[in-house]
């Protein structure tokens, strides 16, 4: 091809990149320009909201400072909720009446909480005031105050802005529930040294080559017992993403948990679940010729840091902790291992409004201007995570840089969704794990495990807790 011919093209993909961007900006955040507001006189009440969330305070005040900087009569206090507790957190303090305005919490959760009347869905409209200095003939100062009244983006805005698998758990029934200000999903971490010692150059990208190669990872003492695993996989009670896992692999051969209503349990009843269970339970069955992993290994991810497993699954948030509590070990990421198609399962939070909420209108437009692309590629660049922005998600997969796996997650962005639909969450999780720890353990038959799992999963499609 011509080489200027070749320029074009390149430049012409940036621009349309570019101005899709752009476009997205403005459809979230309603222009934020002059032509949609008037001048007001009279300045606004103040208020006042808290926002708990899960980002780091350093990376979630700047976001505030932004927002707050033009907006003078708001004022936003941050606090960081703890990883393991923060639902537990959020319940005591509503319980006391003293909980936040705004609030962050798994994806997996949103429809639960809305179910529950814990979330104030966002309003059709929004109304903000701008505060903007003036000189008058340039010498005295003067306030300008702007009032802006925006539409609530509409669900192709959305569809179009957000990669699928955040629009899926943000938009439901008609109404805008929350907004993610990062996107994350489960993938796979590997030792490179373990590997490289047993002739492994490359992590196994499929399930087929876990089968061959995973007892060339397994090692055993003079009396046969496990004292390094070569995956950790087969038992929930120290594998704690065991339901995506089970989620993502079942979808790469096809197999859906729920049928496009989310009300019918269809993973049991696949004619290639039997399969799909008995290649999951394999790796910890010790009549299997895969079998590597048992429940006296530590936690999954404990294991890989301290050298007991070669490989494990979680997210980036899991990826950053891991590597930072691995002292020397050459941990990297990888995609999550596929079937006959691709599947990858997002696990990431939302943060929406509560419904003892001081000022609604005032807490939703903190979080669609938190959410709008500029403020996503800010916090993507300070965080190293993957933003939920689909153009931002394309810079990332673009670039020519790789920091602690970035393009992996961002890859599996495009396509990764949500493990589970329904309202109760801990009761699917509940059937997925008993599912597969009975049949490894000889417990149950498979065929009776998928029964009592299938009852159970219909449960939490539709009970509340």
């Amino acid at each position: 091809m011509d080489p200027f011919k070749k320029r074009l093209i390149i430049l012409g993909g940036v621009l349309i990149l570019t101005v899709a961007g752009i476009i997205a900006y403005r459809l979230l955040t309603g222009g934020g320009g002059t032509a949609d507001s008037t001048i007001v006189k009279t300045p606004p009440k103040a208020v006042k909201l808290a926002w708990w969330g899960d980002l780091p305070t350093a990376q979630a005040q700047p976001i505030i400072s932004a927002y707050t900087a033009t907006r003078p009569y708001v004022t936003i206090t941050y606090t960081q909720l703890d990883a393991a507790t923060g639902e537990q957190q959020l319940i005591e303090a509503w319980a006391r009446d003293a909980g936040p305005d705004i609030y962050a919490l798994r994806n997996e959760e949103l429809r639960h909480f809305a179910s529950s009347g814990l979330v104030t869905p966002m309003p059709a409209t929004t109304v903000s005031y701008t505060y903007t200095k003036k000189k008058s003939l340039g010498i005295k100062e003067t306030i300008e105050i702007r009032k802006a009244e925006r539409a609530a983006p509409s669900r192709e805005t959305l569809q179009s802005s957000f990669v699928a698998g955040a629009f899926k758990d943000l938009y439901q029934n008609g109404q805008i529930l929350g907004f993610p200000l990062q996107f994350d999903s489960v993938a796979m971490f590997y030792n490179q040294q373990l590997l490289d010692e047993a002739g492994i150059l490359t992590p196994m990208q499929n399930w087929d080559s876990f089968v061959q190669l995973i007892p060339k990872l397994t090692l055993e003492d003079d009396k046969g017992d496990l004292v390094r695993a070569g995956v950790a996989l087969g038992r929930s009670t120290n594998v704690l993403r065991t339901p995506e896992i089970f989620t993502a692999l079942f979808r790469s051969y096809g197999i859906e948990l729920t049928d496009a209503t989310n009300t019918q349990v269809t993973f049991a009843s696949d004619k290639n679940a039997a399969g799909a269970l008995a290649l999951l339970t394999s790796f910890a069955t010790p009549t299997k010729k895969t079998y590597t992993w048992n429940e006296t290994f530590p936690a999954a991810l404990d294991a890989l840091a301290q050298g007991k497993v070669a490989i494990a699954f979680g997210t980036a948030a899991d990826y950053a902790d891991v590597t930072n509590r691995t002292t020397g070990a050459d941990i990297r990421v990888a995609a999550f291992p596929q079937g006959f198609q691709k599947s990858y399962v997002a696990d990431y939070k939302v943060q929406t409004v509560a419904k003892k909420v001081k000022d609604a209108n005032v807490a939703w437009d903190f979080l669609r201007f938190a959410a709008d692309p500029a403020q996503a590629k800010t916090l993507a660049t300070t965080s190293g995570r993957t933003p939920a922005i689909r153009t931002l998600v394309d810079e990332i997969v673009a670039s020519e840089t790789d920091v602690a796996g970035a393009k992996v997650f961002a890859q599996q962005a495009a396509t990764a969704s949500g493990w589970f639909s329904g309202i109760d969450p801990e009761q699917g999780r509940k059937a997925l794990n008993e599912l597969v720890d009975d049949v490894a353990s000889g417990k149950a038959t498979a065929a009776d495990a998928f029964t009592r799992a299938a009852q159970l999963f219909t449960l939490a499609l539709g009970s509340k807790k």
